[in-house]
């Protein structure tokens, strides 16, 4: 019994204990409450104190509500049961790459027409640490301009609202563009806000809009870096809420090397009516400091200056970069400048350079020779003289300027000024049937006797480099050049060329057509300060019918000439044998030359001799005829008269025997015939063939 009793006795007084301890802890919760080091205690205020006005959310010092006054870490006492715990939350942490945006849910209302919360307080809560001081100083009801840095917050969670932000990272090569969802309005006509003091890279939302920062797009942007910009949450879990800026991350403008960046400003005052490009501003830093352009008078539209090769942080919203490559001239070239700025020039000016072109012009043509048909009427002359006065003009004028850019690589804004480049070496034009897609087709020409000849053509010229200038303001380039005066120009003179001639004749003339030719081209393109080197005719495609004509008759011509050659050359070869032949023979040739002569000698006596003896023969002839017609006579007198006294028998009997008396006639015969007739009939008749034939005999001997 007694054990018992002390077993109880023990067990009582540590029951009694533990109920004492059960009662300390219960009513010591009620007056104590003990905060953790990452945590803050709400608590609220239920009895014997004043009402909070209408409208307000937390209750300040002796107001009944959630009090607007926290525990933070540690031991607190409470007044129980006018005060209770309400809960425990965490710290709002806030991480090296996040900023906090807060919005308050109590406070004085916003004013109309912003969107965010100016820090009236001037951080008197100590980034909203103090919610008391933040509502007694003045704080205004809704998102907050100022944000909260990386750290350990204990915020009040009734009282403000703190969402995630990620800082801004721009990076290396990108640039940040701002645009400012509260502050003052745009000015009227302007496209982006004027620059803002002190905001420090849009970090400082208040100087922002203190510093009358204006909404919408901003002229100033972010270069690479970090920037702890009020930008829109992300908190996961809830809706995303917009902060008082959005930056979008843009390319920076990169010129590769070889090029130049040409600008245009999108903003700023209006371009001068006159101006094509607007004229260079200081201080802008390469187009990099936007808000020194806009201060210093820069104007809209494109610039004078130009971006050279490397990488510029530019606002894309205020300017405009166009890549272009640099202007090259090669060697064998020149550059004419048509100039779109400087000064109009003056009616002196004009007249000084339309002076030096015509005395260059006129220069030329008296070295040429050239007539005044060839030149050109007075009327293309005052053209001429227009022209040049209206577009060239010196350096530093607006027009083509006179003074011309030699080879080399020039980062020329071609807004400002544009280079016409302009050969100067030979170049060549043909009018050919090859596959040469520059050339143009032959000529077609009609000739003076109706026939269509196509002629190939090849014209080489060049510019010099003081007549580019003069050239570019006639034509404006060499393709124009080509194309619109000379194929035209030289098609005429071909054909009114053709049309005064003969087919065959133009071909055969063809040198001298094509010189006259060359002279009126040089004449007509020395009016564009062009100058030809010369005009070839290649080849000149005459009708088949009439080159078949034509190729018969050279060949008949050339046999005939041919065999009149072969001729000439027999007859020469004859020549030569001979003189061969008489050299060889020469000795024998003056013998017998002078034997020839002995002999001509000879006959020329012998001539002589015969002479003599006709005329002796001739004369004695005579002298014997004239005795024989004188006997004959006489003895025809005396045969008369014997034949009347005798007969014709007789007197033949008579002469008869005067023969055989004179002994010419033979009358005995070698061999006696007789016949049965006792040969007096044959005897009688050989007897007379034989006188007969004596007196014949006779008789041409005297003839004799």
């Amino acid at each position: 019994m007694e054990s018992t009793w002390e077993l109880l006795s023990t067990y009582g007084v540590e029951l009694l204990l533990l109920a004492v301890v059960v009662f300390l802890v219960f009513w010591g919760s009620r007056f104590f409450v003990n905060v953790g080091a990452r945590e803050i205690a709400i608590k609220e205020r239920r009895y014997a104190g004043k009402r909070m006005p209408p409208g307000r959310v937390v209750a300040t010092a002796g107001e009944v509500g959630i009090q607007a006054d926290v525990l933070k870490p540690g031991l607190h006492f409470l007044r129980w049961p006018l005060e209770r715990v309400v809960e425990k939350v965490p710290l709002v942490e806030i991480r090296s790459d996040q900023l906090g945006i807060v919005e308050a849910v109590d406070g004085e209302p916003l004013r109309q027409g912003r969107i965010f919360a100016p820090d009236r307080a001037q951080n008197k809560h100590n980034n909203f640490q103090d919610p008391i001081a933040f509502l007694t100083e003045g704080g205004i009801k809704g998102t907050q301009l100022r944000v909260l840095p990386p750290g350990l917050w204990p915020i009040h969670p009734y009282l403000f609202r703190v969402s995630i932000a990620r800082v801004t990272i721009v990076p290396d090569g990108k640039v940040g563009v701002v645009t400012a969802a509260d502050g003052a309005s745009l000015e009227s006509g302007r496209l982006l806000a004027r620059a803002a003091e002190g905001h420090e890279n849009f970090q400082n939302a208040e100087a922002f809009i203190a510093g009358n920062g204006q909404k919408g797009p901003q002229i100033q942007i972010l270069t690479p870096g970090t920037y702890r910009i009020m930008t829109q949450s992300l908190d996961a879990g809830e809706k995303s809420k917009a902060g008082l800026f959005r930056v979008t991350i843009a390319d920076a403008i990169a010129v590769p090397e070889n090029q130049i960046g040409l600008v245009e400003a999108l903003d700023g005052a209006p371009l001068e009516t006159r101006d094509y490009v607007a004229p260079s501003i200081e201080g802008h830093s390469n187009f990099q400091d936007g808000e020194m352009f806009i201060k210093n008078g820069g104007r809209r539209g494109p610039q004078k200056d130009v971006l050279l090769g490397g990488t510029y942080y530019i606002n894309p919203l205020l300017f405009k970069v166009i890549p272009s490559p640099a202007s090259e001239v090669k060697p064998g070239e020149v550059a004419v400048i048509v100039s779109n700025i400087g000064e109009d020039p003056t009616a002196e000016i004009r007249r000084q350079v339309s002076t030096r072109a015509a005395q260059r012009v006129a220069a030329e043509e008296q070295a040429l020779g050239l007539q005044d048909e060839e030149v050109g009427d007075p009327a293309e002359r005052r053209l001429d003289t227009g022209t040049h006065e209206a577009y060239v003009v010196p350096e530093g004028y607006r027009g083509i300027r006179e003074v011309v850019v030699g080879p080399g690589r020039y980062y020329v804004n071609t807004l400002a000024m544009t280079p016409v480049i302009i050969p100067t070496t030979n170049q060549t034009v043909e009018w050919t049937k090859s596959e040469d897609t520059t050339a143009f087709n032959p000529f077609e020409v009609i000739s003076k006797d109706g026939f269509t000849m196509q002629l190939e053509v090849r014209v080489v010229f060049r510019v010099r480099p003081e007549d580019a200038p003069f050239m570019v303001s006639k034509i404006g380039s060499v393709e124009n050049l080509v194309k619109n005066v000379m194929h035209p120009l030289i098609d005429s003179i071909f054909r009114n060329q053709a049309s005064e001639s003969g087919a065959m004749a133009y071909l055969q003339n063809r040198h001298e057509e094509q010189t006259r030719a060359e002279n009126r081209v040089r004449a007509h393109l020395l009016k564009y300060h062009v100058d030809v080197v010369n005009v070839l005719i290649c080849h000149i495609h005459l009708p088949e019918e009439l080159m078949k004509t034509q190729t018969e008759r050279i060949l008949a011509e050339q046999r005939q000439t041919m065999y009149t050659t072969q001729r000439d050359a027999q007859q020469k070869r004859i020549e030569l044998e001979k003189t061969t032949a008489e050299a060889d023979n020469q000795a024998a040739l003056m013998k017998e030359t002078v034997g020839v002569e002995m002999s001509k000698r000879k006959a020329d006596q012998r001539k002589a001799e015969a002479d003599g003896a006709a005329y002796y023969t001739r004369t004695t002839g005579e002298a014997e005829a004239a005795k024989v017609r004188a006997i004959g006579e006489a003895q025809g007198s005396a045969y008369q008269q014997q034949v009347a006294a005798l007969g014709a028998q007789g007197v033949a009997v008579v002469e008869t025997l005067k023969v055989v008396a004179e002994g010419k006639v033979k009358i005995t015969p070698d061999m006696l015939v007789t016949g049965s007739d006792g040969g007096g009939g044959v005897a009688s008749l050989m007897l007379l063939n034989l006188f007969k034939g004596q007196m014949a005999s006779n008789t041409a001997g005297k003839a004799d």
